[in-house]
């Protein structure tokens, strides 16, 4: 089989544009799936030649789909009968039945949209449900994530960047220690752009892989996700005889009740901007109550005390 480079470095049809490390990555992401029927979304396809690509990549594909916003994506044409175009924004609900009618489901999802981080996380919440278990979700040019006139920046909580890494802590959701859902996690991103994260859907992130500009969401059931028991093997125990002790036993998180970074509403990202307003809210008491004669019954003697809106 050839492989990905292979299939660019021949390939004589429609345009496409992707970048160097994008190609062995995916080389290795979707090896399992290259002779499988599989079903393939891709949101966002400008020249179309992707799906050409793809078309001989996965010789064995039941289907794969193209949507983008640009009109004159209308005028693309494929002489393979499995390689559909719809035309139209995918965070719509038109565009999202017009895709339902050639596939109801994906084991493969490519998100090669704006780039913006509302339509990233808005095409997660949208399409990662209709990935089969044993499915993937791939975000294309995440460095844009970083970028203020895409909705980002390094330390913004709401970038798309920001979402992905919190799929990562919900991955691990069974040691965190406290009574709080998964969701509760995602609620702030959530409330920002108007999606909805249910907690089966976030149960069902089996792992979160980072590569420059890519992530990686793998889809599996919620029981397939659990640490599982501790598997013990062996007889001889020269060292330490305890691992012997802890054979098919379960990990049981310590209790984290109590933990000052556990237990904050939301991720601290997302609680700077009410910090500041709470500290230029109390400066500016505090200038009024000195320029007043009487101070306005204002007591600056002792230490501020913050109370985040």
């Amino acid at each position: 089989m050839n492989s990905l480079f292979e299939l660019y470095s021949t390939h004589q049809g429609k345009v496409s544009d992707k970048w160097g490390i994008y190609l062995p990555t995916y080389d290795r992401i979707f090896l399992p799936y290259r002779n499988k029927p599989v079903l393939l979304l891709e949101v966002g396809v400008q020249n179309g030649g992707s799906l050409e690509i793809w078309s001989k990549y996965f010789t064995q594909a039941q289907k794969l789909i193209g949507c983008d916003i640009n009109p004159a994506c209308a005028a693309l044409k494929y002489a393979d009968p499995r390689v559909a175009i719809v035309v139209g924004d995918a965070n719509t609900d038109l565009a999202e039945r017009q895709i339902s009618i050639h596939a109801q489901h994906f084991d493969i999802v490519i998100d090669d949209g704006s780039h913006r981080s509302s339509d990233i996380i808005k095409t997660f919440a949208r399409y990662f449900p209709k990935v089969v278990d044993g499915g993937v979700f791939v975000a294309e040019d995440l460095h844009c994530s970083y970028w203020q006139e895409f909705e980002g920046g390094l330390h913004d909580p709401y970038s798309s960047m920001s979402f992905f890494k919190l799929l990562a802590d919900v991955v691990n959701h069974e040691h965190w220690g406290a009574h709080q859902k998964r969701g509760e996690l995602t609620k702030g991103i959530a409330k920002r752009y108007g999606v909805t994260l249910h907690e089966e859907l976030l149960s069902c992130i089996h792992s979160v892989e980072f590569v420059n500009s890519i992530c990686v969401i793998r889809k599996q059931r919620c029981s397939d996700n659990q640490l599982g028991e501790r598997i013990v093997t062996g007889q001889l125990a020269l060292v330490s005889s305890d691992a012997l002790k802890v054979a098919k036993e379960h990990s049981v998180p310590l209790n984290q009740s109590t933990n000052y970074w556990t237990t904050l509403e939301r991720p601290p990202g997302e609680l700077v901007k009410d910090y500041e307003y709470t500290i230029a809210e109390r400066d500016g008491q505090i200038v009024r109550a000195h320029s007043s004669p009487k101070c306005n019954g204002v007591d600056d003697s002792g230490p501020v005390r913050l109370k985040v809106k």
